[in-house]
């Protein structure tokens, strides 16, 4: 910034052209820059002005002008003591002052050669420089009023003057020592800095050489967030919340010198300093010789902006105003709104004890709160209003609930009260019930002395005693079940009372009342036992005496002679009818000879002589014949051995030929190369053992049975073949299990040799088409007229067929394949009649182009109709060249419509193909079903479709009446399966489309 001499600028001190001007300017006529304490206003010398410069600290602060060693709060302050806020401060670091037209940063700038200051053309870097007139220094000028150039400013005050300046200028670099309290941070921000931006109106100074990669920035927040966080910071981010160092210095235009805390919430650290940059001392004009300025009346540009930036300030400061204002009348709403909310909070909790009073309290709240509420007032009203309602609703409730638990527990005690008299009367019932029972059981205590007495029961009369005895124990049973039913009853009805206090409080009494009739009841249990058994006793000796009585009469019955013994007839007689068994002479010689004589003491040891002579008798018998049945038990044993060995015999066979079934099988599984026909023999020779290993399999399965059979009917050898019938059916599955995995292996050879082979054939009915169609295009002939050259019109036998084809020329077949063409062709026919020969030899075009179908082999003949991309054509006779166009044109049939024909281009003159061979083969994208009939629903299933088979129409697509489905008869091309197949579906499913 330099002061711009001569009238050269457009702005600052110029010379001729106009002047400072403004109000409180250096104006001329008397009002400018007044010498000598003779103006009011300008630069006032001596302290005797109010306002502008002041020398030497003379003056008394004036507010306006350039005030002399930074004692004045406003203007051009010296030395850089005061933090003037506007007007035209030194150096040119200042944010406002006499700016030229855009041409110079800020200050008094020279047609944009000086950086700071008042420069004179650039040599010097800040202040006033050289003390002597340089060229484009500062000289009076002629007809202007004089002035006196400020005083040239020490180093110290220089350094001062640069901590005060612009933020919008360039701003000085800074210095930062090391700080003593804190090494980590004094390693992150040490170091130079330079101004790189501003942030909230100051600038923003960033490290230039920072250790590591750690950004670290001195940047000014304001009080936005409140004036506990405004200051200037250290820190890695503008606004972030990592810092090391604050300063609460807001006033500083940049960061302050000293002064800082470390860490940011810490003491202060004198050892951390900021250092500025070093200005040279400023010039001076002609040894301190005032300038000479002309004056001007009009306002400045800068007064101008100045006057625009304060009102836009002022404008602010009193939005701000009001939006503190409005937030401190809210706070004070919110404040009075949560008096009353607390008030209302104690309500919701309120008792039936403290409601009134609580109440009272929230109604005081709102009384005191209401103005101070605004506009918060009616909705709290609102809330305490409810809250009331609520409370009181569950006042009520508690009053309710009061009451109800009270009547409640009146019944209770009403209820218990009952329940003890209920208690108290089935108490006394049951003693009374008990005592009686206990009376009569008294009665009846030595009731069983009587039957106690052995000799009186030898003497007594047995019938009379037993009739005694019967009568005694039905009293003591009728009184017994009497004790137990009383007891039972006591035990049941105080089930009635559950677990209530009544039934707790004589629960002793009625265990005392039931242990009782417990131990009477036993009593009479015991007695009678002791009736019971001495009733037995006389039974017994009264048993005794009539079976003695009947034994007597018995002897007497065979003591014919009665002799009171018994000879050997009688003896005879005996055992012969008492035994139903005739011993041998020679054993009842024996048991007569030791008895004899046989009287009544010795009737019961002819019993039992003779009964064990039977018995033995029966015995030895038994064991023959057991040893008979055991003989004829071994005999079968033996049979089915053999039997089981003839299956096991029949079970190895099976295995020998499973073996080799797996060898003869593994060629068809592993070797995918062999030829159609060996595979058909290997399969032929793997079926015949397998035919083999079921004979054997049926022949183990027979002797299974067969044994189980001879089993049967003997209980010996129930189960005896079940161990190896086990063994060998787990041996029977295994092998069947092996035989199903060669079957399948063996079916999918087959197939595989049957795909094989008619691929094979078709390859060579292609060839044989190929070749007859060649024949046909050279004899200029169409189907039908090469099949009525061959045999008349007649069908082909194989002869005919065999013949005809060895003429082809270019087609060679080996021996005995023309006759297997012919089977194939003709299928189960013996003949191959005209339709199945134009059949195979029929051609198919698909259109790949869309092009026209002509009336005539010309091609400006008329025009049939247009063929679409897709279509499919059949070819009626061999291609022919169209002579004007010098194109191959072939005559076809459109097969979705037999009655359009006409003449096709094949490929255009510049090599544009129309028509491709084929379009008659379909791909399956959806498995489906392979039919013998055009019906759905009536025909039966040929076999399954898998997606991705190929098949060749036969007969073009027709629809399905009764299923709605479009239709192809066609032949697979895996197998030569003919049948019909579904296209689509009537809801739209594709299941073939065309390859």
């Amino acid at each position: 910034m330099a002061w711009q001499a001569q009238g050269k600028g457009q702005g600052g001190w110029q010379g001729g052209q106009g002047g400072w001007q403004g109000d409180g300017g250096w104006q001329d006529q008397g009002k400018g820059w007044q010498n000598q304490s003779q103006g009011q206003k300008g630069w006032q010398n001596q302290g005797q002005g109010q306002k502008g410069w002041q020398s030497e600290g003379q003056g008394q602060q004036g507010q306006q002008g350039w005030q002399s060693q930074g004692q004045g709060q406003k203007g051009w302050q010296n030395q850089g003591q005061s933090q003037g806020k506007g007007g035209w401060e030194s150096q040119g670091q200042g944010q406002k002052g006499w700016q030229n037209d855009g041409q110079g940063q800020a200050g008094w700038q020279k047609q944009g050669q000086g950086q700071q200051g008042w420069q004179n053309q650039g040599q010097g870097q800040a202040g006033w420089q050289n003390q002597s007139p340089q060229k484009g220094a500062v000289v009076p000028c002629k007809g202007a009023s004089a002035t006196i150039v400020p005083p040239i400013k020490t180093p110290a005050q220089q350094a001062a003057a640069a901590a005060g300046g612009s933020a919008q200028g360039k701003s000085p670099p800074i210095v930062v020592t090391a700080c003593a309290s804190n090494p980590t941070v004094s390693n992150i921000i040490k170091g130079s800095y330079t101004c790189t931006e501003t942030n909230h109106g100051k600038p923003v100074y960033k490290k230039d050489i920072a250790g590591g990669t750690v950004s670290v920035l001195i940047y000014y927040w304001d009080e936005r967030d409140g004036p506990n966080f405004s200051g200037w910071w250290f820190g890695p981010k503008i606004g972030g919340d990592q810092v090391w160092a604050y300063s609460g210095n807001k006033e500083s235009p940049l960061p302050p010198p000293n002064g800082w805390q470390v860490p940011w919430d810490g003491p202060v650290d004198p050892s951390l300093k900021l250092t500025y940059g070093q200005v040279a001392a400023a010039p001076v004009a002609g040894k301190g010789a005032p300038a000479i300025v002309p004056a001007v009346q009009a306002i400045p540009a800068w007064k101008q902006q100045q006057q625009a930036k304060e009102a836009e300030q002022a404008k602010k400061q009193e939005e701000l105003k009001a939006k503190r204002e409005e937030a401190e009348v809210k706070r004070k709403e919110q404040a009075a709104a949560l008096a009353v909310r607390q008030a209302i909070q104690k309500v919701r909790t309120a008792n039936p004890d403290t409601y009134d009073s609580l109440r009272t309290q929230l109604e005081e709240a709102q009384a005191a709160n209401l103005e101070a509420m605004g506009s918060s007032a009616e909705k709290v009203s609102a809330e305490a209003q409810q809250a009331l309602e609520q409370a009181q609703k569950r006042i009520d409730e508690m009053n309710a609930k009061k009451i109800a638990d009270e009547k409640k527990k009146a019944e209770e005690e009403q209820n218990k009260k009952e329940e003890e008299e209920k208690v108290q009367k089935f108490l006394e019932k049951s003693k009374a019930e008990s005592m009686a029972i206990q009376e009569k059981m008294k009665m009846f205590e030595n009731i069983h002395s009587q039957f106690e007495d052995a000799e009186k029961l030898s003497a007594a009369n047995p019938e009379e005693m037993t009739k005694s005895a019967e009568a005694e124990e039905k009293k003591l049973e009728t009184l017994k079940d009497d004790a137990a039913s009383t007891r039972k009853a006591i035990i049941e009805n105080q089930k009635e009372y559950g677990d209530s206090e009544a039934i707790r409080k004589v629960r002793r009494d009625i265990v005392e009342l039931t242990t009782k009739l417990a131990q009477g009841i036993r009593g009479l249990e015991k007695q009678l036992g002791i009736i019971k058994s001495a009733r037995e006793q006389v039974a017994d000796r009264a048993s005794a005496l009539e079976e003695l009585k009947e034994k007597k009469a018995e002897f007497s019955k065979y003591d014919k002679d009665k002799d009171s013994k018994l000879n050997r007839k009688e003896a005879d007689a005996y055992c012969k009818a008492v035994l139903d068994f005739a011993l041998p002479n020679e054993i009842m010689d024996k048991i007569f000879k030791k008895l004899e004589p046989i009287t009544y003491e010795k009737f019961r040891a002819l019993h039992q002589k003779t009964f064990i002579a039977k018995s033995e008798i029966l015995a030895r018998e038994a064991r023959a014949e057991e040893e008979a049945r055991q003989k004829v038990v071994q005999e079968k044993t033996d049979a089915v051995k053999a039997i089981l060995v003839e299956a096991e015999d029949a079970m190895k066979a099976a295995e020998q030929l499973a073996s080799e079934c797996e060898t003869k099988a593994r060629p068809l599984i592993k070797d995918s190369e062999l030829p159609a026909d060996e595979i058909k023999a290997e399969a032929d020779a793997v079926d015949e053992l397998s035919s083999g290993i079921d004979g054997h399999l049926a022949k183990c399965a027979e002797k299974l049975k067969e044994a189980a059979e001879a089993c049967e009917g003997t209980p010996e050898l129930q189960g005896f073949d079940q161990k190896g019938a086990e063994r060998l059916n787990a041996r029977d599955s295994k092998i069947k299990s092996r035989m199903t995995k060669i079957n399948a292996a063996t079916k999918l050879a087959r197939e595989k040799a049957t795909r094989k082979s008619f691929a094979e054939m078709d390859q060579k009915r292609a060839d044989a088409v190929t070749a007859i169609r060649s024949k046909m295009a050279e004899d200029s002939k169409t189907a039908e007229q090469c099949f009525d050259s061959i045999n008349g019109g007649s069908a082909l036998s194989k002869d005919k067929f065999v013949e005809f084809v060895k003429c082809l020329s270019g087609l060679e077949l080996a021996d005995g394949m023309i006759e297997k063409l012919f089977s194939h062709i003709a299928a189960e026919d013996s003949e191959i009649d005209k339709e199945k020969f134009l059949a195979m030899v029929r051609l198919y075009y698909k259109v790949v182009k869309s092009t026209v179908l002509s009336a005539e082999l010309a091609i400006k003949s008329k025009t049939v109709r247009r063929l679409e991309l897709g279509e499919v054509l059949e070819a009626l006779e061999s291609p022919q060249k169209e002579d004007g166009a010098g194109v191959q044109r072939v005559k076809c049939r459109s097969v979705q419509d037999e009655t359009v024909e006409g003449w096709v281009t094949l490929a255009g003159n510049q090599g544009t193909a129309f028509l491709e061979p084929g379009g008659n083969f379909y791909s399956c994208i959806k498995e489906t079903l392979l039919t013998d009939g055009l019906s759905v629903v009536d025909s039966k299933t040929v076999r399954r479709i898998a997606k991705g088979e190929v098949l060749e129409v036969l007969e073009w697509p027709k629809k399905d009446a009764g299923s709605e489905t479009k239709r192809i008869k066609g032949k697979a091309k895996n197998d030569g399966a003919v049948g019909w197949i579904t296209v689509s579906s009537g809801s739209g499913t594709l299941f073939l489309e065309p390859c």
